[in-house]
């Protein structure tokens, strides 16, 4: 495959995230507006808290506000390394970079969730006491972060090699 045409896959694999950025905003807009109802967030205790009386709903925003900026950041720094693989940048410093990014974000995600569920659930039991909060941690995303590491690992390895191959030239 020619350099040319990974970078215009890059570009429409660019645009397709932002398109679905769109749409998912639009998804979350629609039933907010339309029915009252949050399907950013899909958590039993969440939704019993959003639809009680009881319960902040600005409190309840603030809850998922960083769930949000990680999406957005999600999106920006993929966004950008598309960016940079359009213009013909797939193993430079700035490529790195934005990919290590997405790692680290992604890490955080996984920290995030679990600390969402914590703090849903005990405000959950402040007002309603008896509360079972279910800690569930997906293996999945948990081994995507991992694979994404290693990729990291042997692109740096290759990049060395690379470099170290054109200094003999």
């Amino acid at each position: 495959m020619s350099r040319q045409k990974l970078s215009r896959i890059s570009g429409l694999l660019r645009w397709l995230v932002i398109f679905s950025l769109a749409i998912v905003l639009m998804y979350i807009g629609y039933f907010y507006f339309a029915h009252d109802e949050i399907r950013f967030f899909q958590k039993g205790l969440f939704d019993h808290l959003w639809v009680s009386e009881e319960a902040s709903r600005p409190l309840l925003w603030l809850i998922l506000t960083p769930s949000l900026i990680i999406m957005f950041s999600l999106v920006y720094w993929l966004q950008k390394l598309l960016g940079l693989y359009q213009s013909g940048d797939f193993f430079g410093n700035r490529s790195m970079s934005c990919y290590l990014w997405l790692v680290w974000i992604n890490v955080a995600s996984l920290v995030l969730d679990i600390l969402e569920t914590l703090v849903v659930g005990f405000y959950h039991r402040s007002l309603f006491g008896k509360t079972e909060i279910e800690l569930v941690i997906d293996f999945g995303d948990t081994f995507i972060v991992i694979l994404m590491l290693l990729i990291v690992h042997m692109l740096k390895a290759a990049k060395e090699i690379e470099d170290e191959n054109k200094g003999f030239v």
